[in-house]
């Protein structure tokens, strides 16, 4: 805990309710309250706080908001003090800092939060004595951090003052790793709640199982403000911030795939599984964190944003079927009209200039075991194989193993099925590259066709060999690898099939899995998605990566190894779900358990942003699995990234790593790159 910054959980989390307003960097503090990518003159993105009378011990700024006050009597008081951070892991909220110096009578600092961006620069600039000196060298910062938060003979006890706009919900927070022990947090929130005027509406937030166990047995003594609370009042749900141009069109009911176009920003009634390539998206539903709607906007770049109510706001009923700009920032959202020719110079910005295509290795037909791969293997087996024989390649992490079937054996499929001769007439038919409808059903005669043809006998009996001999008792399942994964700007995320076969499948169930996998290469999301980013469709290679199922697993999981929110405090961001439920595709009021572990040196910090909605009691992710957890991400992490030599290039700058949990050990079960974004407030 070497920063004093709870930059937690993020806009993704905002579904995780944890709705932790930070204490921020100092860089960040310097853009507190700014917008990402804002419409011009339009203030409401950031709401930043101005105006107002001083209360009682405070002292002006040049801009007319206060340095610092000792009390906060009125709502302009507040407005002068308060920030809506860029970093603010929720929108629509208002944060005040504060410092009680309990060495010199505990005084209480309210301080400017759009100036101050950590606690420590404040006390460093304006509270450092003879006798209580605050030292400005890089160590001095963080023997504070250490004493201040985890020290009993601390000088000092920080946090934040929170105001949740939509829901009216005011809390006290601190730090996730703050140690301060029950009775101090009591004595602590008794006098704030007398330097403030709003008094008994202030309420305790617990942010961490830490706070809980704090907390415990002084709990009825502090009125505390819940995950669920909170979460109720969450109406709009920032996840990936910019701006974007599109003709808006409101989808009521389920989207139909074929009708959608990348110049368009839709609005869903219901959240679909996939989406193709669009301009923007406003869900009607807030949004699982990791889902897979939220990372595919992610990775593509595409503006996103959970809005309740979004079809009967206003903008949206006045503005459907128009061309529009969208703006998604960290506090608000604006949807104006906008011109021809601002639209077509973003789309044009949006689309890559140049053709990608993949290599291809036809020689290898082996079925190889996943663990003899490495990354140059994708040629034959796929981004997905060779990336996670690079895991096995680390020793100690565990993994589902299995094995390879390479690409070799899909392209002779397409050569016996007739379909190649075919497929270069169809990709170059204007009717086919112009109608949406057209290509949906020359679309599905291609799968059905690679569905019906003959798997060559060898090879369907080698495959069933091979799972005998490597896990005869269990399920298995055929994922998808293409080679036309991970490429420069496009990850292929969730647009292939994969295929659960029982225990002992027979060689019939065998040919229809692997059939149905190499199909899924011609669905037509995955030829849009691959259109759009100009992959040359016909040097797509589907290999097939056979795991057995994992035994005793509980929980499955996704985490990104840097923190989405907040360059300057490295974390690792951690969803997990019950077995059984989704963690990649939950919407609405389904929950994943949600935590950010923090990287830099120091006691492992931890913060718990929401607990499971299919397990609200114990945690799916205890104390052991989340070091287990942690230990695995770094490796994971610096083999990939780290180092002066790392194995994915610039932007990559993160590992999207899916796990299970299963009695007690973490099974690794895929890696892949994923570039962090940051936007104005989230940088260094």
């Amino acid at each position: 805990m070497l920063d004093d910054v709870r930059r937690i959980g993020g806009r993704l989390a905002a579904l995780g309710i944890v709705a932790l307003i930070a204490s921020c960097g100092s860089a960040l503090a310097r853009r507190n309250g700014g917008p990402v990518a804002p419409l011009p003159d339009d203030h409401s993105l950031r709401g930043d706080a101005q105006g107002g009378e001083s209360s009682d011990g405070a002292q002006s700024t040049a801009e007319g908001r206060l340095e610092s006050a000792h009390r906060i009597d009125d709502a302009s008081t507040w407005a002068r003090l308060a920030a809506r951070p860029a970093s603010s892991a929720v929108a629509r909220t208002e944060v005040v800092k504060f410092l009680v110096d309990v060495a010199e009578g505990r005084t209480v600092w309210f301080i400017d939060t759009q100036r101050w961006g950590i606690h420590y620069e404040f006390a460093r600039d304006h509270l450092s004595t003879e006798q209580h000196p605050v030292g400005r060298q890089p160590a001095d910062h963080q023997m504070f951090n250490v004493r201040e938060y985890r020290r009993p003979e601390r000088r000092f006890e920080l946090g934040t003052i929170v105001h949740y706009l939509d829901s009216d919900i005011w809390t006290v927070e601190l730090v996730g790793g703050d140690t301060l022990p029950g009775d101090r947090i009591v004595a602590l929130f008794e006098q704030l709640r007398g330097a403030l005027w709003i008094g008994d509406r202030l309420r305790f937030r617990p942010m961490s199982p830490l706070h809980d166990r704090s907390i415990a047995s002084v709990r009825a003594q502090l009125p505390i403000a819940t995950a669920d609370e909170v979460f109720a009042g969450v109406r709009y749900q920032p996840l990936t911030d910019g701006p974007a141009f599109g003709t808006l069109r409101v989808v009521r009911g389920a989207l139909d795939p074929s009708t959608v176009r990348p110049d368009q920003i839709l609005v869903l009634e219901q959240l679909p599984d996939e989406i193709p390539v669009v301009s923007g998206v406003i869900s009607a539903q807030l949004q699982a964190p990791l889902g897979h709607v939220a990372i595919l906007c992610a990775t593509r770049g595409t503006p996103n944003m959970g809005l309740r109510g979004a079809l009967d706001h206003p903008d949206v009923q006045r503005l459907d079927g128009r061309l529009v700009q969208l703006v998604i920032g960290p506090q608000e959202f604006a949807i104006r009209e906008a011109t021809l020719a601002q639209a077509e110079a973003a789309w044009a910005s949006r689309r890559p200039a140049q053709p990608q295509v993949p290599r291809v290795d036809r020689r290898e037909r082996r079925l190889v075991d996943v663990c003899d791969l490495r990354l140059p293997d994708a040629a034959f087996a796929g981004a997905k194989a060779s990336q996670l024989g690079e895991v096995c390649s680390l020793g100690n992490i565990d993994t589902p193993g299995g094995f390879v079937v390479p690409v070799a054996h899909y392209l002779e499929h397409l050569g016996d099925s007739g379909i190649v001769h075919g497929l270069p007439q169809m990709l170059a038919d204007p009717t086919f590259r112009g109608d949406a409808t057209v290509r949906a059903r020359q679309l599905a005669q291609v799968r059905a066709m690679i569905q019906s043809a003959g798997v060559e006998p060898r090879l369907v009996q080698e495959v069933r060999r091979r799972i005998a001999h490597v896990a005869p008792q269990a399920r298995w399942i055929l994922r998808s690898s293409t080679n036309a994964e991970d490429l420069a700007g496009f990850t292929g995320a969730g647009l292939y099939r994969s295929v659960v076969v029982s225990a002992g499948a027979s060689e019939q169930e065998i040919a229809n899995a692997l059939r149905e996998v190499w199909s899924s290469v011609w669905l037509l999301g995955a030829y849009e998605e691959r259109e759009w980013y100009r992959v040359d469709h016909r040097s797509v290679g589907m290999a097939i990566l056979a795991q057995p199922f994992v035994d005793g697993a509980s929980a499955n999981g996704v985490a990104i190894t840097a923190n989405p929110y907040y360059e300057a405090r490295p974390g690792f961001f951690v969803n997990a779900q019950v077995l059984g439920g989704s963690v990649t595709g939950a919407a609405g009021e389904e929950i994943p358990e949600q935590h950010m572990i923090y990287t830099y040196a120091g006691p492992l910090e931890t913060e718990l942003l929401a607990r499971s909605s299919r397990s609200p009691g114990a945690l799916l992710l205890d104390d052991a699995a989340i070091t287990a957890l942690h230990e695995r991400l770094a490796r994971i992490h610096a083999h990939f990234v780290g180092g002066e030599r790392p194995r994915w290039a610039a932007p990559v700058n993160a590992v999207d790593v899916e796990f299970l949990l299963a009695g007690g050990r973490i099974v690794i079960v895929q890696a892949r790159p994923f570039v962090v974004r940051w936007g104005p407030g989230q940088t260094f």
